[in-house]
């Protein structure tokens, strides 16, 4: 059985089928097996009287040690274009593959006009003219005249554009993981990371990590994240490991669709397993001591179909299924939730499917959606839970979030001001659908949900600092660190609005820029009066 020492440290035990580390917010995931020196094992064989490591362990460790070096620095590789790899890396707002110059001259010189191909065109021109009711032999040629001159024009054109180059570029490299999850505890493994591109625009990453956790076992996750074009990507998560924890998902967007090009779609499909989930209770107050844990389950399917407004306004339609179900903890030292709360709706009530109708009202005023660094921000949105179409439950949410940018010294400094609320209404609400405040997007001193009522609000002051850019591989990318305060808290149902009892968290982010790409990657420390948080992402909290 596992123990809790003295502190908030590591517990103690048996590692393979242990399930506990420290406590409590999310990392990059799961992975396969991973060389010995890159995690710590607390049974790796005896060793000898004198407490030497075995001859064949040794060569074993300087072999993983000396592949990971390996891999650390990168390496650039060039990939042939084809029907398989333009799937998977072309830029389909650039124009297809042109072979350059001297090819396109022997095609012109393949094409010139002979006294049977002037003939023909001749012909061509006459039958143009008369069906236009233009019989007269100088409306015959004028028409001939014009088509020359237009493919003319596209070879000229052809012949002064510089041709795309015949291979795209690639950029390998492998990183370490070691994060701390509030929920999961350490996490110890590898990132091997592949960036493709096409010229100056990364078209896809690939990132599966390999990784090892005391919950989640020996596992592994496989990312790919397809940019198609500045209007649409796709991404794909998919991953288990040992213990049993699972993570699939498909998300895909698309914009500027239909005949003027102002609607756009997102599609998703998820289903999870998470083995480490905690839960206090319902309240701002809750303590930590009644810390509780489960296994969570959930399948989720939606489809959002927007309209682009003019004054940066859109709004959207949103539907969305999701199947919850609630396990008892798998966790030795910390309470099951179904034992510790089982009068909590949700817990004890077997699986449950909500089904809710969304809109939502969107303002964006920002430069970028992705990597702003001036404008503001609002969006208002409201959620039913429909119990007459198949759904378990019913109730009512509303949610507003405002989000400003200030830049200073030509946005070297970027102030960032945020404040969201979220209000709910019904009875018999499911304690996983209430509002939360803990986590990345909320209070980065707590883990995720830490404390769960009705309704809620954080507010968030950021400092964004780019400290230096460089070009790597053709590509610029920006080194960024930033301060944040964020305060947040919770209410019951009722219970009127005071900041008495607010949460409150401190902390710094190192963050990774790829400003043509909008890419962003993101490590993000909090300190609160329970310890700290460290949470691992793409793209801003907010």
């Amino acid at each position: 059985m596992l123990r809790r020492p003295e502190g908030r440290g590591e517990l103690e035990g048996p590692s393979p089928s242990g399930r506990r580390a420290p406590q409590n917010a999310p990392s990059p995931a799961s992975l396969d097996r991973l060389p010995a020196p890159l995690y710590p094992s607390r049974s790796r064989g005896s060793p000898t009287a004198e407490g030497a490591v075995p001859e064949a362990d040794q060569r074993a460790r300087s072999a993983a040690w000396a592949a990971l070096l390996l891999l650390l620095p990168g390496c650039t590789v060039g990939i042939g274009r084809g029907p398989v790899t333009d799937f998977f890396v072309k830029d389909y707002d650039l124009p297809d593959y042109a072979p350059g110059v001297a090819a396109f001259r022997a095609e012109r010189q393949r094409l010139e006009p002979t006294p049977e191909t002037g003939a023909l065109g001749g012909m061509a021109g006459a039958y143009a003219g008369g069906r236009r009711r233009a019989w007269r032999a100088q409306a015959a040629g004028g028409l001939g005249g014009l088509a020359g001159a237009l493919v003319a024009q596209e070879f000229s054109q052809a012949e002064t554009e510089p041709p795309l180059p015949a291979e795209y570029g690639s950029l390998s490299l492998a990183l370490p993981i070691v994060v701390t999850d509030p929920n999961k505890g350490p996490t110890f493994g590898l990132l091997p990371v592949s960036v493709l591109q096409e010229g100056n625009r990364i078209t896809n990453i690939f990132a599966p990590d390999f990784t090892y956790n005391e919950i989640d076992g020996i596992g592994s996750v496989f990312r790919m994240l397809r940019f198609f074009s500045r209007d649409s990507f796709l991404k794909i998560d998919a991953g288990s490991s040992t213990e049993g924890y699972n993570q699939f998902k498909v998300h895909y967007e698309q914009r500027r669709l239909g005949p003027n090009r102002f609607l756009y779609f997102r599609g998703l499909f998820r289903y999870d397993t998470d083995l480490s989930q905690r839960f206090y209770g319902l309240g701002n107050d809750t303590d930590e001591d009644a810390e509780s844990t489960y296994v969570f389950r959930k399948t989720q399917a939606g489809a959002t179909i927007g309209l682009e407004l003019p004054l940066d306004v859109s709004i959207e339609l949103r539907e969305r299924v999701v199947s919850y179900g609630v396990g008892p903890g798998r966790l030795e030292d910390v309470a099951s939730t179904k034992a510790r709360h089982p009068d909590v709706f949700g817990v004890n009530d077997g699986r449950l499917t909500v089904l809710t109708h969304q809109i939502r009202l969107t303002y964006d005023g920002r430069d970028s959606a992705d990597n702003p660094t001036e404008g503001v921000f609002g969006q208002f949105t409201y959620d039913v839970a429909d119990n007459t179409l198949g759904g378990s439950v019913g109730f009512n949410r509303f949610r507003l979030e405002l989000v400003a940018h200030l830049p200073l010294w030509r946005k070297r400094f970027i102030t960032v001001f945020r404040v969201a609320a979220w209000l709910m209404t019904g009875e018999d609400i499911p304690f996983y659908e209430l509002t939360s405040v803990g986590g990345r997007s909320t209070v980065r001193g707590y883990g995720e949900g830490r404390f769960v009522d009705k309704n809620g609000f954080v507010a968030n002051v950021e400092e964004r600092i780019r400290l230096y850019e460089l070009v790597l591989a053709g590509n610029r990318i920006q080194v960024q660190v930033a301060a944040f305060l964020d305060v947040g808290r919770v209410y019951a149902g009722g219970e009127g609005f005071t900041l008495r009892d607010s949460k409150f968290a401190v902390g710094g982010a190192l963050r990774i820029l790829v400003p043509d790409s909008n890419l962003v990657t993101s490590i993000d420390m909090g300190f609160s009066d329970e310890g700290s948080a460290v949470f691992v992402d793409l793209g801003y909290p907010f």
